[in-house]
This record gives structure tokens, C-alpha cells and sequence, in this order.
């Protein structure tokens, strides 16, 4: 993977994926790997180095206005059997 596999995120994430993985193929190459936890506290405190912060995830706005007329019963219970039967992993169609 490269750098223009993602093209999708900004430079600054882009820097840290790409240093997050350096990381990790070199700590994949030991022969005695360090432990998980203390290798990402490492990790995390260097991408704090470089001015990282973490953020709060902005609240969900709730959902208000329904699009179009509701459906009738019958679609709506042949939609709750068809999210049940994928949920237990059954074919659906």
C-alpha cells in the first residue's frame, strides 16, 4: 500500500498511517516483540508529539422528518422478517 492508495484522507492522516505502519514493520521484525499495550502508548504519545489530540464525536442529530408515506404493515413486517433472517445469517431475497 502507498500513499496514493489513499486517496480518500488528508496529508496529516495519510503521515500517521504511514508512520503507524513503519512502526509496525519494525517491531514485526524483532524477534522479541514489545508488548501490545506499551507499543501503542508509545504510538499515541509520538502522534501527541506531533500535535495530535484526540476529539469528541459530534452528537447525532435525531431523526425527525420520515420521507414519504409509512409504509403499510405488510411491507413493514416482510422487512423486519428479511433484517431478522440476515441477522441470523440466512439467505435473503
Amino acid at each position: 500500500m502507498t500513499k496514493t492508495d489513499l486517496p480518500d484522507l488528508n496529508e496529516a492522516t495519510r503521515a500517521a498511517v504511514a508512520a503507524l505502519a513503519h512502526r509496525v514493520r519494525e517491531r514485526d521484525a524483532l524477534d522479541d516483540r514489545p508488548d501490545a499495550d506499551l507499543f501503542a502508548t508509545e504510538f499515541l504519545t509520538a502522534l501527541r508529539g506531533q500535535g495530535w489530540r484526540p476529539t469528541a464525536a459530534r452528537p447525532s442529530q435525531p431523526w425527525t422528518e420520515q420521507i414519504g408515506p409509512p409504509p403499510r404493515p405488510e411491507t413493514a413486517r416482510r422487512g423486519a422478517d428479511l433484517a431478522r433472517a440476515a441477522l441470523r445469517g440466512e439467505e435473503v431475497s
